[in-house]
């Protein structure tokens, strides 16, 4: 017993820890699939420059970017404990717009509002946290040969994760912090293109 007692601790301890990081990963992707969701039926050239998540502070932005990272910081901070997206340590949300020409092999016509799509960190404090991992060849590998145009909205999330336990048996194996991405996709009807008026 006295031989088993360290290993069994350093496994539990360890697990434990991965259950608080599974948690909180778990809280990104909720966020991002939320603040997706909510976005679906938003009109992605809508660009006011306002950047106030917070209806007691006045008037609340309609900016299509902004409000979706306001959705996923609301989501994230409903969670217990709240999860607090921190730019100075290099957390970011990204939103990109696609506009896909389909009908044969799909086609990646347009990734707005950049070709790296939008940061919530540049922003804010003018300087981009990350930098996107979705390419237009993960869209296009996604789609079916074949389908319609459409057009899409990827939300992303990258979150810095601490260790709570901070073991030195963990951090000796496992980088601390960690850094957590999320993703979804989701249709978005307003970037989707329409065809050319023939005369």
């Amino acid at each position: 017993m006295a031989l088993l007692f360290p290993v069994l601790l350093i496994m539990i301890s360890g697990m434990v820890e991965f259950g608080f990081m599974l948690n909180q990963f778990l809280a990104i992707v909720d966020a991002a699939r939320n603040a997706a969701r909510f976005s679906s039926d938003g009109d992605f050239n809508n660009r006011d420059g306002n950047t106030n998540c917070d209806p007691s502070a006045g008037t609340v932005t309609s900016d299509f970017y902004f409000q979706t990272a306001c959705l996923a910081l609301s989501e994230l901070r409903q969670e217990r404990p709240t999860i607090t997206v921190n730019l100075g340590r290099g957390d970011d949300i990204l939103v990109s717009a696609f506009s896909v020409s389909g009908w044969g092999s799909p086609t990646v016509t347009g990734r707005y509002p950049s070709s790296g799509g939008w940061s919530y960190a540049q922003a804010v404090t003018g300087t981009r946290n990350q930098s996107s991992e979705i390419s237009t060849a993960d869209v296009i590998s996604r789609l079916q040969t074949g389908a319609p145009n459409t057009g899409l909205v990827i939300v992303e999330i990258f979150y810095h994760y601490y260790q709570i336990l901070g073991l030195p048996w963990v951090t000796a194996f496992v980088p601390n912090p960690v850094l957590l991405h999320a993703y979804t996709f989701m249709p978005l009807v307003s970037a989707e293109p329409t065809s050319t008026p023939s005369p």
